[in-house]
């Protein structure tokens, strides 16, 4: 019986470890950043006129509330969104709201094709942003062919090239390219 007693709390605390484990690399963890094109549920308890059930984050990195107007989302943690909401509806609108905010995560792809070892199409991570550099590693990296001084990186029709070497030398976030929903990346061959 003692036994038992023990290969049962050994097994209950395996579980536990693994759920919080789990819960730490969750998309739905607590320091994850809001990003636009991230889709939201909005829910004031007991105000069914304020809740939303799906509301998508501007490029501007905003949405747009009944009563509240534009509100700045991205680059904010779930906690953050929903202390806001509620610190606007108190101010005239509601005596004590109760805001719960979820993130809706939905398949966000980009495409890679030209000269690398795995061309295709490739979810972007929910959990981080995906910079050029990482998008091509995804894609198993470069073949020899490949004209590094010269990706292409398509967005909303629009064409930008970039120099694979001077993209590695690039350390703060604020300056890197990352990759957005719908991205085409195009890596030309050498003509030698």
């Amino acid at each position: 019986m003692k036994s038992f007693s023990y290969f049962f709390i050994q097994l209950t605390l395996g579980i536990l470890m693994v759920s919080e484990s789990l819960l730490a690399q969750s998309p739905m963890a607590s320091d994850y950043k809001v990003k636009p094109e991230d889709l939201l549920s909005i829910e004031v308890f007991r105000e069914p006129d304020l809740t939303v059930p799906a509301v998508r984050v501007e490029a501007s990195g905003t949405i747009t509330m009944y009563l509240l107007d534009e509100i700045p989302v991205a680059g904010r943690t779930v906690r953050e969104i929903q202390d806001d909401i509620a610190k606007r509806l108190k101010d005239g609108y509601i005596k004590n709201p109760q805001v719960k905010v979820q993130v809706e995560f939905t398949d966000q792809f980009f495409t890679i094709i030209g000269e690398v070892v795995i061309d295709g199409m490739y979810e972007l991570p929910n959990e981080k942003r995906m910079d050029l550099t990482e998008a091509i590693a995804k894609a198993n990296g470069f073949t020899p062919n490949a004209k590094k001084s010269r990706i292409e990186l398509w967005r909303s029709g629009e064409k930008k090239t970039y120099d694979f070497d001077e993209l590695l030398q690039i350390k703060e976030d604020e300056n890197k390219i990352f990759i957005r929903p719908g991205d085409k990346i195009v890596v030309p061959a050498r003509f030698f």
